[in-house]
């Protein structure tokens, strides 16, 4: 080794610069050494400059992203719905008045309606089956597409076209458009009862029913105007451009995994041995199931036939006539929350006494309205008679089934429930033509259908006592005499004593601390100044 004059030590070996210990370099331009290991300068630190690349974005769960998905689905099939809402109240509404446009008789009117329900009800079948192969969604687009565009463009021509019969070809395309609409229930309920949380299942369709509500009551209401001025192809268009953006929100939708536990197949078995079986084993439902149908039956003899007295007896206008539906559907909605508390307060049975009852009453009210306002107030009883009998129904069919068996016997029921639909609408059809030129005392034409039907109404009460209750520890104690009283007079009093007082009493207690809240202020201001 050889020591140079700045005290460096060179290795004659090899050559090498050996730096003795405690040497540092005395150069201000050379880099001092790192004090930590050299493996730790792979690893930033805190004087690092940051990246100019973003940070990468942290990852997310399964269970994060399944959330997310669901609640833009929940937001998209509201949207979906509005808009759907609107164009169902639309054609719903207007198809018995084009019909009519287009020279229907009254047997054209009830068969109109029979082939509805019939291929609705028919449609449910194959519509299960077709849920258990495909997707849910796809066969959702198939049902918009052709019972919401495609098969509504020949009936918006429908009044140009130079036909022999265009009322015919009307009653086939409804037909075939519920055909449509029934083929994608089964889909429906299953992709929504996956979708929707259990949690929040009653608060997310209870905000959604309202604003699909409120969506159809304005487009009836603009369809109504609309009429009048530009006809029937105008608004049916616009029902048709209002399905083609419902598509666009339900395309944004997420369709879940398929969950096989809560479906079933719809099963009717016709064997006799097995009907006397069920007879047996729950007479509840069957006697329920036979009451339904009656008074099905009873209801639709006479209930598609409201809108063409109206329009050809009475000769209320386009106009007036959406505001009265309108009216009628606002009643049935703020009726819901009444009578959902008092079947709560009495039970199922009881209210369903009540409203049977007062429901046989509305075709024989039909035999005394002549003008606007009698028609309102009798759709305003009708809405909030049926929003309690439709409420009940369903409660009472879920007191009555068992829960491991209820699928089964919800969707057999309504199968032969509506069977009494489509046989009364038919019935009704006929009775109308045969009833065109009769006379019964000082009734003529339909207003004999109406008290046919309110006959036939009274004779389906006869099922009712039949009837037990299932639930009987909150209502032993109430009579149904009582629950008649409370029901239709004392509720209903004190909610409009309640609605007068707010009126009149609100307007003066809101004057009085607005006169408070200024003296308070003018007193504030004289502190201050002095």
């Amino acid at each position: 080794m050889a020591e140079t004059k700045d005290k460096r030590i060179i290795d004659r070996k090899t050559g090498l610069i050996i730096k003795p210990p405690g040497f540092a370099a005395k150069s201000p331009h050379k880099a001092q050494p790192s004090k930590q290991p050299a493996f730790k300068s792979y690893f930033p630190t805190k004087s690092a400059k940051l990246s100019k690349k973003p940070p990468a974005k942290p990852r997310i769960s399964k269970k994060q992203l399944h959330e997310k998905l669901v609640s833009r689905s929940l937001r998209a099939s509201t949207s979906e719905g509005m808009f759907n809402a609107a164009s169902t109240s639309i054609t719903s509404t207007f198809v018995t008045p084009l019909a009519l446009a287009l020279k229907a008789t009254n047997s054209e009117i009830g068969v109109l309606s029979a082939v509805q329900s019939l291929a609705h009800t028919v449609a449910q079948i194959p519509g299960a089956r077709m849920t258990e192969r495909y997707s849910r969604k796809g066969i959702w687009m198939l049902s918009q597409l052709m019972s919401k565009i495609i098969l509504w463009v020949p009936i918006i021509f429908l009044p140009f076209l130079p036909l022999d019969s265009p009322v015919t070809v009307l009653i086939v395309l409804m037909a075939v458009i519920a055909f449509f609409s029934g083929l994608r229930s089964p889909a429906w309920a299953s992709l929504m009862g996956d979708l929707v949380p259990l949690s929040i299942r009653g608060k997310y369709f209870g905000m959604r029913n309202m604003i699909t509500g409120v969506a159809g009551i304005a487009a009836t209401i603009v369809a109504g105007i609309m009429v009048a001025e530009y006809g029937f192809p105008v608004i049916f268009a616009a029902a048709v451009l209002l399905s083609i953006i419902s598509v666009f929100f339900f395309i944004r939708m997420y369709e879940p995994q398929f969950r096989g536990v809560f479906h079933y197949r719809h099963e009717i078995n016709l064997k006799p041995r097995e009907w006397r079986r069920s007879l047996s084993v729950n007479k509840a439902l069957v006697i329920f199931t036979v009451y339904l149908f009656f008074m099905n039956f009873a209801v639709e003899v006479a209930s598609p036939f409201y809108t063409v007295y109206m329009l050809k007896d009475l000769n209320i206008s386009y106009f007036w006539f959406a505001v009265i539906t309108v009216i009628g559907a606002l009643t049935r909605i703020f009726a819901f929350r009444y009578w959902g508390r008092l079947n709560d307060k009495f039970g199922s049975r009881k209210i369903l006494v009540v409203t049977g009852f007062f429901a046989c009453f509305t075709p024989l009210f039909w035999l005394f309205v002549s003008n606007v306002w009698q028609i309102t107030l009798l759709k305003m009883f009708d809405g909030f008679i049926w929003a309690g009998m439709d409420l009940v129904v369903f409660n009472y069919l879920l007191d009555i089934t068992p829960a491991n068996k209820r699928p089964q016997y919800v969707a057999n029921n309504n199968f032969f429930a509506g069977w009494g639909t489509i046989l009364g609408a038919l019935a009704g059809g006929v009775l109308a033509e045969s009833l065109v030129s009769a006379q019964f005392g000082w009734l003529t034409g339909l207003q004999i259908l109406f008290l046919i039907s309110f006959l036939l109404r009274l004779a389906v009460l006869s099922i009712l006592p039949k009837i037990r209750e299932i639930d009987v520890k909150q209502t032993a104690l109430a009579p149904i005499r009582y629950v008649f009283w409370q029901s239709m007079a004392v509720e209903p009093a004190h909610g409009v004593k309640n609605t007068l007082f707010f009126t009149f009493r609100y307007p003066v207690k809101v004057k009085q601390e607005l006169e408070g809240s200024v003296k308070k202020l003018e007193y504030r201001i004289k502190l201050k100044k002095s």
